[in-house]
């Protein structure tokens, strides 16, 4: 019987990187859903930055929001956090104190449905080993 031998350290390094890529396509899956002009607005608005929009739209004013991405990480995952004061309101709509409604729009959820983060790993994965 032949003897095999695995380099645990080529293999945990792999994995590693892999999921370094993984991570970085979800991250810019989810950025450009908020950069991308699919969200619905019911009225059109003066933003901030003085530009005129409507419908569909994206969530970018004057880029706190997308700049405000925290990747956090440890040894078993990563979590994405935007840490806007307005980021909740952003994703999960609100209504105002007048009843303004503001709808939500959940660039996570658009995100992680355009990136296979699962595939990617595997990709970089066999492109590694």
């Amino acid at each position: 019987m032949p003897n095999i031998k695995i380099d645990t350290k080529k293999l945990n390094n792999a994995i590693a990187k892999s999921f370094d890529v993984a991570v970085e396509a979800l991250t810019d899956s989810c950025q450009d859903a908020l950069a991308d002009d699919i969200w619905e607005w019911p009225r059109e608005t003066v933003r901030r930055n003085g530009e005129v929009v409507d419908s569909p739209r994206n969530a970018v004013d004057q880029e706190e929001l997308i700049d405000s991405l925290v990747i956090s990480r440890n040894a078993n995952g990563a979590e994405l956090t935007w840490e806007a004061p307005h980021s909740t309101i952003v994703h999960d709509g609100a209504t105002t104190k007048n009843g303004t409604e503001l709808p939500a729009r959940a660039w996570t959820k658009v995100g992680v449905e355009n990136c296979d983060a699962t595939e990617v790993m595997q990709k970089q994965l066999n492109k590694l080993l």
